[in-house]
């Protein structure tokens, strides 16, 4: 929480940027696509600020839980705590800004005509899969980053790069089919999305086995990176 205050501190919006960025983007995205190249998409706007609102919170979370570590580290080498607490701790921050961004998006849906579905009751599910996805990621390279520095980089590239790819402000059937297996069939953050939309816009459930192999998915890598970090952990000290 601490974190989360001082970091608009000394911002005349205040927090209103946590929302401000989500909704800016959105808007250029929709003059882009829908304006000028005429992008035809049912509720585009709604469609839109889904995908922006849910990749906005795994960059963020991700950014933060990978660096968390680094960020830390005078305190780390210092005070026998925890480790992993420091990465909850920056994925809590992320998730602040992510609540308030969930309530304007439920409030601008409404605005733009989308009803209430049954289907929505899906959605909790699929956000706890984009945490559980996003802590996996963290736990797994925070400590390779105090290591190795590179890996900090590495990882924003792979998030800008994973944006374009994954259909955030695009549909899913502008992908070739040839590599539609890749980019949305083996990519979880590609079918969270896809199923955000489904159930909160088209009001259909999703596809049950879709979202079961998603979540198992998500659920390796959660594991794979609480393991890991079990063990990179050891050695953190030698590298503050």
């Amino acid at each position: 929480l601490k974190d989360f205050k001082i970091r608009y501190t000394h911002s005349v919006l205040g927090y209103a940027w946590s929302v401000l960025n989500p909704l800016i983007f959105s808007v250029i995205y929709y003059l882009v696509f829908s304006v000028f190249i005429r992008f035809q998409v049912a509720n585009y706007p709604g469609y839109l600020l889904i995908g922006i609102v849910l990749w906005n919170f795994f960059s963020e979370g991700s950014a933060n839980g990978v660096g968390s570590l680094m960020a830390r580290a005078g305190i780390l080498s210092k005070v026998a705590m925890p480790r992993q607490i420091v990465v909850y701790a920056a994925i809590l921050n992320a998730l602040m800004t992510f609540a308030i961004n969930l309530l304007v998006l439920a409030v601008l849906l409404r605005l733009v005509g989308i009803p209430l579905h049954a289907s929505m009751a899906v959605f909790p599910l699929l956000l706890l899969d984009l945490v559980a996805l996003t802590l996996g990621v963290s736990l797994l390279l925070s400590p390779l980053h105090v290591r190795y520095h590179d890996i900090g980089y590495l990882w924003g590239l792979c998030v800008q790069i994973g944006f374009w790819l994954t259909p955030v402000i695009y549909v899913e059937s502008m992908i070739p089919d040839r590599w539609r297996w890749l980019i949305v069939t083996y990519n979880p953050m590609a079918r969270i999305v896809q199923y955000s939309r489904q159930s909160l816009i088209v009001g259909t459930w999703p596809d049950w086995s879709g979202v079961a192999k998603t979540s198992i998915a998500v659920g390796a890598v959660l594991l794979f990176g609480s393991l890991a970090f079990r063990r990179l952990q050891v050695r953190l000290v030698e590298f503050f």
